[in-house]
């Protein structure tokens, strides 16, 4: 599939090669991960080169694929322009969405070849059954970190001490690492969506959001639940919480292929706004996930996508009122041939941890 994705691009642009040179479309294509290397694509051949640093890692490793040859570099455009020589290489296509303007100009003076930008932003937004299924795995672990988390949290307990320990819980059930940092907003703290774990204690009836998500193979999850500890006796944001989790049900009910990602988020917000409560929706309901933690599409007012079977996104929709507190409830979702399927697991009804 990846391939065909990329063909594609070399025949809509009349290009005979495809240099990516980010990290990420790098893993997409060959499943090695390295800081520093380059992919040069063309439709007969795909050439890996990196550096002394992950030659040997790379020729022994298990996992790559769609590599015919990876060759070790120390002068990069001299290997380079070896490959566009032997392979008449008119014409190479580089990732105007991730290059820096300086090693864009490196590009165009150094190689032997017409040079052009090309967005490649959407390469990633269909993913193949083995990306779903580590994504899926990613979203099972976290799943079970949760689970944890209402087993550990109590009354008295900071928030840091609460990213703390998602982190510690994260590693120890497989994770390779957090796929963001993570949000722990008790209490007022709730109405600020991306809020920062801090030394404030957790107390007895509040609401606290918990964002967080682990990279699995180099794959992301990203789960929002908000809970509330000891009882939910707050009669505004036990409402929030309804309503919140109500607009979700809509949005994720509404996922199929063909239907454009704004509308996601209209739906979402639409509800919201009709209870009154509008204003205090101050983000898109969504984002694509992958490799990436944000990737598109994205289910935003600005969001042009159109869904496709075997595209991953979050639906997220949240309320949050200064001085009050906030709710967030976010999970995520694969397109499927007919509809939708959720990757993240259960317990998006209101948690009251005793």
């Amino acid at each position: 599939m990846k391939k065909e994705i990329l063909n594609k691009i070399l025949e809509e642009t009349n290009s005979q090669a495809i240099l990516l040179y980010s990290p990420q479309n790098r893993y997409w294509f060959s499943r090695f991960n390295s800081s520093l290397g380059y992919i040069l694509y063309t439709k007969d051949e795909s050439v890996l080169f990196l550096d002394g640093r992950y030659i040997t890692a790379a020729r022994e490793s298990n996992s790559l694929v769609n590599i015919n040859k990876v060759l070790e570099f120390k002068k990069i455009y001299e290997l380079l322009n070896s490959e566009i020589e032997k392979k008449g290489i008119k014409k190479i296509l580089f990732e105007s969405d991730w290059v820096f303007y300086n090693q864009a100009e490196s590009f165009k003076k150094f190689l032997n070849a017409e040079v052009e930008g090309y967005n490649f932003d959407c390469v990633r937004m269909i993913k193949d059954q083995w990306e779903i299924e580590q994504i899926r795995k990613a979203c099972d672990i976290t799943h079970e970190v949760f689970l944890d988390v209402l087993s550990y949290v109590k009354p008295g307990i900071t928030e840091k001490e609460l990213s703390n320990y998602v982190t510690n819980s994260f590693l120890t059930k497989g994770a390779d690492k957090l796929s963001f940092d993570t949000i722990v907003a008790s209490g007022n703290n709730g109405s600020k969506p991306h809020a920062v774990p801090s030394d404030k204690i957790i107390q007895e009836h509040d609401f606290v959001t918990l964002d967080m998500g682990c990279s699995y193979n180099g794959y992301c999850s990203d789960q929002t639940r908000t809970f509330v500890m000891t009882s939910d006796n707050d009669a505004v944001l036990k409402e929030i919480y309804q309503i919140v989790y109500d607009a979700q049900e809509l949005g994720i009910k509404a996922i199929k292929p063909g239907v454009k990602t704004n509308d996601i988020h209209k739906i979402c917000y639409d509800y919201i706004e009709s209870k009154g409560y509008g204003q205090y929706f101050t983000h898109g309901t969504g984002h694509g996930l992958g490799i990436e933690i944000h990737e598109e599409p994205y289910n935003s007012v600005s969001g042009d996508k159109v869904l496709k079977e075997g595209m991953c996104i979050t639906v997220e929709p949240g309320i949050y009122i200064p001085g009050t507190g906030g709710v967030r409830i976010e999970d995520d979702i694969l397109v499927t041939e007919n509809g939708f399927d959720y990757l993240t697991t259960p317990l998006r009804k209101l948690q009251v941890v005793k």
